[in-house]
């Protein structure tokens, strides 16, 4: 599902596990607020704050 550049980074930065499941049930949840659930924004702002999560494990200087 993912591109193999992206396995490499996660196995170089680990963290970025939690990225992608966040990423994910973000989706999930706003998925469930576009059909009614009441979690639209909980999911957009999940969305929001791993992505920025993510761009900011990416844009330091690998160790």
């Amino acid at each position: 599902m993912l591109t193999r550049r992206w396995t490499t980074l996660e196995r170089q930065r680990p963290r970025l596990k939690w990225v992608k499941w966040g990423e994910i049930v973000g989706v999930l949840l706003t998925a469930g607020g576009l059909v009614g659930s009441g979690t639209l924004w909980l999911g957009i702002f999940l969305i929001i704050g791993f992505g920025y999560y993510g761009y900011h494990i990416l844009s330091k200087p690998h160790d």
